[in-house]
């Protein structure tokens, strides 16, 4: 009972700094909110994290492993890159959309300074498979010639824009009419 009591008490901690960090911000949370939030003791937090940088990096680290796994999938790695890229498209698409605060951490502490170099480059190596995937596409002409990065960054406002706008609930377009218009605009 110790180990689940342990491993709960963990992640509501994750889960109220999650959402206090994406509702007030890193600077305006206090650890003792979070604690509150998280229904225990700030010691108990501490034990479990030591300070609020410890506990940002674990966030976006899991964050980041969760929606690299999600992405990712089980798919056969020799199916054409178009359909493993367009189906990792719709598989994060769904995941933001069942998981609007987890996205919106991700979003808002990309490139925070408060999330370590560390955990960063880790971050960067549990994609490497698809930097991978993204440098096939560019081989075999489907994305333009310009670096991985460049093709990260702009899919990554395609797809969250996709998800901004199925947010909406907008009757005039159907959802899989954005998702088609807006994956079309990735490919070269």
């Amino acid at each position: 009972m110790g180990e689940k009591n342990s491993s709960d008490k963990r992640e509501r901690i994750l889960h109220a700094a999650l959402h206090l960090f994406t509702t007030l911000g890193f600077h305006a949370t206090p650890t003792s909110q979070i604690s509150k939030e998280a229904q225990i003791s700030t010691g108990t937090l501490f034990h479990y994290f030591p300070d609020k940088n410890t506990l940002i990096d674990e966030l976006y680290l899991t964050i980041k492993k969760e929606m690299g796994d999600v992405v990712r999938g089980t798919d056969d790695a020799s199916l054409p890159v178009k359909t493993l890229l367009e189906r990792g498209f719709i598989r994060y698409i769904h995941w933001a959309i069942e998981n609007p605060e987890k996205a919106r951490f991700l979003m808002q502490f990309h490139h925070s300074p408060n999330i370590s170099e560390r955990v960063q480059s880790q971050a960067f190596d549990e994609f490497k498979w698809m930097h991978d995937i993204y440098s096939r596409a560019i081989g075999e002409g489907l994305l333009s010639d310009h670096p991985v990065h460049y093709h990260f960054v702009m899919t990554q406002q395609i797809l969250n824009g996709i998800v901004e706008l199925l947010s909406l609930k907008d009757e005039e377009i159907h959802a899989d009419e954005i998702i088609s218009a807006g994956i079309a605009k990735i490919w070269k």
